[in-house]
């Protein structure tokens, strides 16, 4: 397995040679290999199934199939990161940007949240932090950054949808076609008024989810993109 494992350790130092280079361009913008790198979490998934299924590991690295399967993974990742920065420019096109007050509450939820589920003091943190040569204050920042990136999105994805609408018929409709969703302990089915709004909201949601995507795959259309990985930059 030692193979394995200085494929695992060239391949790392191979990400961080690179790691400045543009996997992809958007509308003059760059995705560096390195945003690609931590929204993968390649490095960590590697090494974790050589420390576990080596074997496994030593397929997915020395095979043919086994690169292809990772590199689908990267560009599948890095789709998505390509939307995510076709989302950010637009909103900021639109001059749409979240409240700072909205920015911190979510900077304080999530970090109550990681103290929480890992129980830990504040103290515990920061000092775990400056093991890994961080602070308590860069931690906030990275977090802030991407709660900022969320809200902004979510602002976003409000506005294009904002007009989604759903009519009295098609809540009489789906509740007539759907009549085993909304039985109580008895299996009798429980009347419209009861359920009415829990279907509009439902609807609702798949309307807007329709609407935001079309106009994602409409926006992807209109993109001036090229994507860079596997054509010199990759891994």
């Amino acid at each position: 397995m030692r193979k394995v494992w200085l494929v695992l350790v060239a391949l790392g130092l191979g990400l961080a040679a690179l790691a400045q280079e543009p996997v992809a361009i958007v509308n003059g913008e760059e995705i560096s290999r390195a945003e690609l790198d931590r929204a993968t979490g390649l490095n960590s998934i590697l090494l974790t199934l050589y420390q576990q299924f080596p074997r496994f590991a030593q397929t997915l690295l020395t095979t043919e199939e086994g690169k292809a399967l990772i590199q689908r993974y990267q560009r599948d990742i890095l789709e998505q990161l390509v939307l995510r920065k076709l989302e950010l420019q637009e909103a900021a096109v639109r001059g749409i940007e979240p409240d700072a007050t909205q920015v911190e509450a979510k900077v304080e939820e999530v970090l109550a949240r990681i103290l929480q589920q890992n129980a830990l003091s504040l103290e515990d943190l920061s000092r775990l932090l400056s093991q890994q040569g961080r602070t308590l204050e860069d931690f906030r920042a990275q977090i802030a950054e991407q709660a900022r990136e969320q809200l902004t999105i979510e602002l976003l994805r409000n506005q294009v949808t904002g007009e989604a609408a759903v009519t009295e018929e098609e809540i009489q409709t789906y509740y007539q076609e759907h009549q085993d969703q909304f039985q109580d302990e008895s299996g009798a089915v429980k009347p419209l008024e009861e359920v009415h709004d829990d279907i509009a909201a439902l609807l609702l949601d798949q309307v807007r989810s329709q609407i935001w995507g079309a106009w994602l795959e409409e926006l992807r259309a209109r993109a001036d993109v090229q994507i860079l990985l596997g054509a010199g930059t990759a891994g």
